[in-house]
């Protein structure tokens, strides 16, 4: 990405026994759907993590408002680590937003 631009992600609950708490470094997000229903804009809030829990379905847009690797994470430890075994960094659920000026 660059600067300035938005990205729609998508955070999907699709286990029946955890709350994830869903992360993005590098400043908040929009929430603009949930469950599959469209948030009216005067209706949207910004967050920097939203729980999704089992069967829950966001759709947020982020803005990549400066340069760098941005991770995108749960928060619950053993999730970004594939159940507390790192091999070369983390894994599970994470991904990185990489932002070019």
């Amino acid at each position: 990405m660059k600067v300035g631009q938005r990205i729609l992600l998508r955070f999907i609950g699709t286990n029946n026994n955890f709350v994830h708490p869903m992360h993005v470094h590098g400043g908040p997000f929009q929430i603009v759907e949930t469950d599959g229903n469209l948030v009216q804009p005067s209706a949207r809030i910004e967050k920097d993590t939203v729980e999704v829990g089992p069967g829950e379905r966001y759709g947020v847009i982020w803005t990549a408002r400066e340069p760098g690797r941005w991770l995108l994470h749960c928060h619950i430890p053993h999730h970004t680590t594939n159940d507390n075994v790192e091999e070369k960094g983390a894994g599970g659920l994470t991904m990185i937003l990489v932002v070019s000026p």
